[in-house]
Parts: C-alpha cells; sequence; structure tokens
C-alpha cells in the first residue's frame, strides 16, 4: 500500500528488506519541492536522516517538523497516483504512547507533528513498522 512506511535501522537486521533506493530527508524534500515526476511509477525509496535534522533544529524542532508535514502533504497527491511507497528510516526507537516520537541521543523528538498516529504493522518476519498514508491524517 503506498504511503510512509516508519521503521527502525534494527529491523532490517531482524528480516526486513529496505528498499534499494536512499536518499536523505533534505534531499526527498528538494526533490519534493523541485518536481515530483522525479520519481517514477511503483519507485521505492529509503529516507534517512529525519531524526538528525530534527535533532539538530532543537529547540525549534517542532517548527519544523510542521514545515516538513507541510512539504510533504503538498505533494501526497502525486506520490499517492504514482503509487510511491516510501520508507522512512529512524536510528532511534519509535515510541507510541500519549503522542508518537522517535527517541534519539536521550531526546522525545515529535514525528507525530509530521505523521500523525500511523497505524502499527507486522511484516511476515514479525519486524513491527508503522505505515502512514500520503495526505498524512490521523490514523495513517
Amino acid at each position: 500500500m503506498p504511503g510512509y512506511d516508519l521503521v527502525e535501522q534494527q529491523s532490517f537486521s531482524k528480516g526486513l528488506k529496505p528498499y534499494e533506493n536512499q536518499i536523505g530527508i533534505l534531499d526527498f524534500l528538494r526533490e519534493l519541492a523541485g518536481d515530483t515526476t522525479a520519481f517514477p511509477k511503483f519507485y521505492e525509496v529509503r529516507i534517512v536522516g529525519l531524526e538528525d535534522v530534527l535533532y539538530a533544529a532543537q529547540p525549534r524542532e517542532r517548527e519544523l517538523a510542521l514545515e516538513i508535514r507541510r512539504r510533504l502533504r503538498q505533494a501526497a497527491s502525486e506520490l499517492e497516483k504514482r503509487l510511491v511507497n516510501v520508507q522512512v528510516v529512524f536510528a532511534g526507537r519509535l515510541m507510541r504512547g500519549d503522542s508518537f516520537w522517535v527517541e534519539y541521543r536521550k531526546q522525545r523528538l515529535p514525528i507525530d507533528l509530521i505523521f500523525g498516529t500511523p497505524t502499527k504493522q507486522e511484516d511476515p518476519a514479525g519486524s513491527v513498522y508503522f505505515h502512514a498514508t500520503f495526505n498524512l491524517t490521523n490514523g495513517g
């Protein structure tokens, strides 16, 4: 199902298959701003570095997260139309409680401001990940 699959880096050692094409979050956002047709139909891309960008933006990580969400939502219909699949890989631990965050360098970074409350999924090997649709509505 097209959308964002949010995965922990450690899931790849447990059998989850990483998408072959990798791009940093800032480069991905630049690609979306420039021309969303840069991604062909059925493209699979792995995005890295989101928590690094949010961590570096402290104490304004919440503002940056909302800006990233805005940019992703602008490209949502084009990504959906092209049936693009996006893995967003996190070096830290994904945590879900009263909100959804990534625990990174002993900091709680607010990725719920970007992805809302994605649905918890499990691959056939038992690796847990979270799925959010491109329109980023709550509930994935």
